[in-house]
This record gives C-alpha cells, structure tokens and sequence, in this order.
C-alpha cells in the first residue's frame, strides 16, 4: 500500500467517525486538490477513490476511464458501475466547505453570471454546465462557454440555452415555454410578477417526477440545491426541515423518512431556502 492509498485510508475512516462533519470533509477535498497535482498513475488511482467518496461520480469516472487497460477486468467493472452513476455528474456531492480551489473557481465564474434570486448557484446544482469546446445559444446565436442544463418546457426541443437569454425572459419568449410547470408550485404567493420571474427567468431544477416549487412567506423560495440525510446532517439543519409541514403528506413517521433520503437514489430530497426569513424547507420525491 503506498502513501496515496494510506492517506487516504486515514482520511475516509476520520469522516466515517465524524458522521462527515465539516472538517473531515474539508480535508478529504484538500487531499483532492493535492493528487490532481501529481502526475503519476499511484496518485490517480487514489483520486479516483477520493472523488468516489465524495460523491463526485462524474470525476471519479474520467479519473478512472484514463486508467484503466482492457485486460483489468475489475477495473472494467468499476469503471461500468461509475458509468451508471456518471449521469448524475458531480450534483449529489458532499458539498464542499467555504474556501479551497474548486469553491474560489466556481466563485469566480459565478460573478460572471446573472444573478437569478431563485436559483442562487446554479454552477454548483450543475443547472449550468461549462461547455468545452463552445456551443452556440439557440436564442441568441452566440457561442457561449456556459449553458443550461436543465428542464425547459416548450414545443421544441431545445439543447443549448445560455444563462443570459434565460434570465432576461428572451428564451421562454422566443420559444414560448418556461423553466417550472406553473401548476406545480407552492400557494401562497399573489404576485404575478414573482410568478413570471420563477417560470421565464429562472433555471429550473431536475427531480425524479415533476418538479415542484416550495414557497414561504408570500414568496417562492430559492432552490439550494440536492440532499439526502447526509447532506442535511452535514449542513447541520436536519432538524429544521423537520419541522416543516410537508411531512404529514407522506404519513410515516418524519425522522424515519427523512434517514431513508440517499442523494441520488430512489428517494431524493430538494432543498429549499426562503429568500425572506432564510428557512430551510425539503420536497421529496422517489423515482
């Protein structure tokens, strides 16, 4: 066992102690950060086995496809059974502390990006992805680096939006659609101005079934992001959620629901955060 592998060893068995508290998790991304900046096949392996901790199963995937030799047949199964989970890209992850490379670079693009107040990261909830090479917007034409990888409701089938013509309402206009079915929303909110800000102007999310918006005091609440049981745990507010009214539609018992949400698996949890009072609220939905 080399000392990639022992490292590593000690660092996945300090954030299973920890129940994944914020500095077991901080560490693990440094480590991450650290073996992308060697350049040997040892270091590699290990980032694979890191970003698959992590939940980052996109990476772990391409890590592991410039690995892997045809004759290795474990590897092979591996590499299958990330390419199933590849789909998901990177969005079910442990989030990772403030600080640190990938939060700075995602900072950095995001300042370059409209501001959308109910969907306030979209990089992170990969609402948008990085194009390489450059695609073109079929709104406006240009060619963009960025763009929009989520629900979008018209009659055409439209494959490459940029965050620009989403946000100024050029998109759902010119194609006559919107980001969120309309009657798929929470009540509670009589402003028609709100409304079309959700619908038109905002980058939708991607649940197992129709996607729903939560809404609290008088307005719609901002998508955060994805979450299980860890997650909430994580972000230390599983208890917050709790308190949230919406359980009693499933009728269990809350706490035994809310310890069966698996960030992507079959019962899947969407976090929400009032854009007045800062709640935090949950949807639910199984595949």
């Amino acid at each position: 066992m080399n000392d990639y592998q022992l490292k590593f060893m000690e660092l996945k068995r300090e954030l299973e102690q920890s129940e994944d508290d914020v500095d077991s998790v901080a560490a693990l991304y440094e480590f991450k950060d650290f073996l992308e900046a060697q350049d040997t096949s040892e270091a590699k392996w290990v980032l694979t086995d890191v970003c698959e901790t992590l939940g980052l199963y996109r990476s772990a995937f391409e890590t592991l496809r410039s690995l892997v030799v045809r004759t290795d047949k474990k590897a092979q199964r591996r590499l299958a059974k990330l390419k199933d989970m590849a789909w998901s890209g990177d969005r079910f992850a442990l989030h990772r502390p403030a600080g640190g490379k990938d939060r700075s670079r995602q900072a950095a693009l995001l300042t370059q990006l409209p501001f959308f107040r109910y969907h306030p990261n979209p990089l992170e909830t990969e609402a948008f992805l990085l194009a390489d090479p450059p695609k073109t917007c079929e709104c406006c034409g240009k060619s963009v680096s960025v763009y929009y990888n989520g629900p979008f409701f018209a009659v055409e089938n439209i494959s490459c939006l940029c965050p620009e013509c989403i946000a100024n309402g050029r998109a759902a206009e010119k194609f006559d659609g919107a980001f969120q079915d309309e009657y798929s929303l929470e009540d509670g909110v009589d402003d028609q101005n709100r409304l079309d800000e959700l619908i038109h102007r905002t980058p939708g999310y991607q649940g197992w079934q129709q996607e729903y918006w939560r809404a609290h005091c008088g307005d719609y609440c901002a998508f955060i992001g994805y979450a299980g049981y860890r997650e909430l745990k994580h972000l230390g507010i599983a208890d917050e959620v709790l308190e949230d009214s919406v359980w009693s539609d499933w009728g269990e018992e809350p706490e035994e629901l809310l310890k069966d949400l698996v960030n992507g698996g079959s019962v899947q949890g969407y976090l929400f955060r009032c854009v007045h009072c800062g709640k935090h609220l949950l949807w639910v939905d199984c595949d």
